[in-house]
């Protein structure tokens, strides 16, 4: 009875040391993954000031523009659009240039509404900062003295 104990216990630890003995030295995981579509833009000022306060004698007063900055990252084609919250007071005009990014093509000066607008369009895959965005504002003499106010304008980057 006692070989017999002695022999299960020893079987016992023999199954125990051989397991281990067959434990791998590698072993295999499945790594998921995915990369989500990536859209951002930063304008780097939070507002610009744009007065007209001059005009050469006999003719519409001067045009002024002030430049701030964006920052996009997009892993996708998209294109950059522009509005504004509600429309510009009568004979007054607020444009928007907005430099593209590499391989991206800029509108130009583009009015802005209370309708959206192309700005920037062919925006692939691109991650650049500092691209220049320069607003204009003309009004004409028809447009009487305009107290100081503001607009929100919305660049959006879309399909």
């Amino acid at each position: 009875m006692r070989n017999v104990l002695v022999l299960v216990v020893l079987a016992g630890l023999m199954a125990a040391l051989s397991s281990m003995a067959l434990a791998a030295n590698s072993d295999t995981i499945t790594v998921n993954y995915e990369v989500q579509a990536i859209n951002e833009l930063a304008i780097t000022d939070a507002a610009v000031t744009l007065t007209v306060s001059a005009a050469t004698a006999g003719s519409q007063p001067n045009a002024v523009t002030a430049s701030t900055t964006y920052d996009i990252t997009t892993n996708e084609t998209k294109k950059i659009t522009a509005v504004l919250d509600t429309a510009m007071p009568a004979n007054t005009t607020l444009t928007l240039n907005a430099a593209a990014p590499t391989g991206g093509t800029s509108a130009g000066a583009v009015t802005l509404t209370n309708v959206a607008a192309d700005v920037v369009t062919g925006i692939s895959e691109v991650a650049e900062a500092g691209k220049s965005l320069t607003f204009g504002l003309s009004a004409t003499v028809s447009a009487g003295v305009v107290a100081a106010a503001s607009k929100t304008c919305t660049l959006t980057v879309t399909n």
